[in-house]
């Protein structure tokens, strides 16, 4: 099977017939504010084919791009009352921070549009933040502070240069947090928000974010950058600056703010340390829209809404070069070629090295390439930093090779900090060298009263997992075979199934089990395939397409395929929705599947919720697998 990646970007999005003809004189503020307004009002009418958008519009939702129509399209039901906007005529941009309610629930919509001198819209990039919490205080808020929209005096105003300068300091500081900075750049005056929360200068004792710190909140801008509390951001990347609005001093940014899970501990305000809150010991990205209203030459007003992305994630208007190829290593070259012992062998080396941090104890090409759940990182990034730990075969764990490919494989419990999870991974060996090492790791999602490690603003999935690692893994995962010859054809009549929800065709053993996120239904593989039981397959009914569907190590010798595929939840079926179905997301499922005789035993998976739409960097590379 070549496993292709079905990306949807390519797609006909024939609405330009219908777009109006627009001028090209240049659109000033109540144009852009107008044509602002006129995406918010196709958008809750469903239908994108009111906008004057160009032929080759690009459209992203939370860092993925994907079609115009698709989405939040399907989903939204109405705008609330708050509505911020900003523009900036020079740069033909305009953006806004609103509230919506989707599928019966409030969430916070930001857009920004670029707009060509023809007056169509090129880009359209939204973030939804699904804090129905967040949503409701914008809606009791009302309307923004009125000093956003007020227009400062000629004589009182710095330049956009200026601007953008100045609204750097504030990630640069923001990025490592060092405690002995230069905070001028905030105004003694200064307050912000986060996701319609005023996280300044509020003195309920309420602890801030994940962290159980009840004096943070209560302190300045300023004050709060001199403690080095946010030094667990350790990465502050892709700062775009679309938006400089002159008139009123106001910067509109997008950048992604890396957690890599190494910072232990938190300082406190009383100069105390506690420990770092659950959720920030594993990598981890977030992408903020960000307003910034500046007083003279200091930042006064701060808006921030943000969203969780995967660790990593490119931009999708990246604004910096690609993750490097390499560093490559002069470590002692396997031998070639590579046979089954050989491989098996570089599974456990590839797991020590990374446990004890360093890549430079095995022979990585130049070249190398290195992922994290289909985002490349650079190597000794990711779980380079935080694995403590991994289960072996004697317990939960397995070991696949590929002479054919060259490929080696492993399945076990990992360990960062107290955070457990599950890791696939995929080796490939060329010429005696590690040239693609490929990670996906689903980490235990749990919930307490500060958030727990549950990926932020996620929606529940139908099988949730919190970290019980008590299961062992079935050994007939590493039995050999002299019947588990695996083709193309067995596995692209699976994953057919899985989209179909159908049964017909899929060679399964009559006895067939499977397991998801350590889940075991008391239903077969095919009764589960069809759509019986609460969770069939660990996840709804209401899944669409399987795509991505990427066979990383083929084990011949035990019938065992190692495979990741990515399985789409539009959310947009006949009502009422329940909870994991109510908003759209992509679920990233790894899997074991067991062959014998030509038919399927049994199944292993675990099942990670992402942004809907999200598609592996492999995949976007073109890199093409045989079954």
């Amino acid at each position: 099977m070549i496993a292709s990646v079905r990306r949807a970007i390519g797609l006909s999005l024939s609405v330009l017939a219908l777009s109006p003809v627009i001028s090209a004189e240049r659109c000033e503020r109540s144009c852009l504010e107008g044509l602002i307004s006129d995406y918010l009002s196709a958008l809750v009418a469903h239908d994108p084919s009111r906008l004057p958008t160009t032929p080759d519009v690009k459209y992203v939702e939370n860092d993925q791009i994907v079609p115009l129509g698709t989405g939040e399209w399907h989903i939204i039901e109405s705008l609330g009352k708050y509505n911020h906007t900003f523009s900036d005529p020079e740069a033909g941009q305009v953006a806004t921070i609103t509230t919506v309610i989707e599928n019966g629930v409030g969430a916070i919509y930001s857009v920004r549009l670029k707009v060509e001198e023809d007056g169509k819209i090129s880009e359209i990039e939204t973030q939804i933040s699904r804090d129905p919490g967040g949503a409701k205080i914008y809606e009791e808020r009302g309307q923004p502070e009125a000093v956003w929209l007020e227009a400062v005096p000629l004589e009182q105003r710095i330049t956009r240069d200026r601007l953008i300068w100045q609204t750097n300091r504030y990630y640069t500081g923001m990025q490592g947090n060092d405690p002995k900075g230069d905070y001028s750049f905030f105004d003694k005056e200064c307050n912000r928000l986060e996701d319609g929360r005023q996280t300044t200068n509020v003195k309920t004792g309420d602890p801030y974010g994940h962290s159980n710190d009840t004096a943070f909140a209560s302190l300045t801008c300023e004050e709060q950058f001199q403690t080095g509390f946010l030094g667990f951001v350790t990465k502050i990347r892709e700062r775009h600056f679309p938006i400089v609005d002159e008139e009123r001093q106001v910067v509109f940014a997008i950048t992604t703010l890396d957690h890599n899970g190494t910072v232990r501990s938190l300082p406190s305000v009383n100069g105390t340390s506690s420990p770092i809150p659950p959720y920030f010991e594993t990598p981890r990205s977030l992408r903020a829209m960000e307003a910034f209203r500046l007083r003279g030459d200091k930042l006064y007003r701060i808006e921030m809404t943000l969203t969780e992305v995967p660790y990593g994630m490119r931009a999708a208007f990246p604004e910096g070069p690609p993750v490097p190829r390499g560093p490559g290593s002069n470590f002692t070259a396997y031998p070639i070629p590579c046979d089954l012992i050989c491989l098996e062998n570089v599974v456990g080396d590839i797991i020590m090295t990374i446990r004890v941090h360093d890549f430079s104890r095995l022979p990585f090409s130049k070249e190398v390439r290195y992922s994290e759940n289909g985002q490349f990182l650079a190597m000794g990034d990711g779980l380079w930093e935080t694995l403590e730990a991994v289960s072996w075969t004697d317990s939960y764990g397995a070991v696949l090779a590929d002479e054919e490919s060259s490929t080696a494989g492993f399945w076990g419990y990992s360990k960062e900090h107290s955070v457990p999870g599950v890791v696939a991974i995929r080796v490939k060996v060329e010429n005696g060298e590690i040239t693609e090492v490929e990670v996906d790791v689903v980490r235990a999602e749990m919930t307490d009263s500060r958030g727990g490690t549950i990926t932020l603003m996620r929606p529940p999935i139908p099988v949730e997992w919190e970290g019980d690692t008590s299961d062992l893994l079935d050994p007939v995962f590493q039995e050999y075979t002299t019947s588990g010859e695996i083709t193309s054809e067995l596995l692209d009549a699976y994953f057919d199934g899985l989209e179909k929800h159908s049964s017909e065709g899929v060679p399964f053993a009559p006895d067939c089990t499977r397991r998801d996120n350590f889940a075991q239904a008391n239903l077969t593989c095919a009764a589960q395939m069809e759509g019986q039981g609460t969770a069939p397959n660990g996840l709804s009914n209401s899944t669409t397409t399987v795509r991505d569907r990427r066979i990383l190590v083929k084990d011949s010798k035990r019938g065992v395929v190692l495979a990741v595929a990515l399985i789409d939840e539009p959310a947009n079926g006949p009502g009422p929705l329940s909870e994991t179905t109510r908003v759209p997301g992509t679920y990233m499922v790894p899997q074991l599947i067991k062959v014998n005789n030509g038919t399927i035993s049994h199944v292993e998976s675990v099942i990670k919720w992402m942004p809907s739409g999200y598609t592996s960097a492999w995949g976007e590379e073109g890199e093409e697998f045989d079954a």
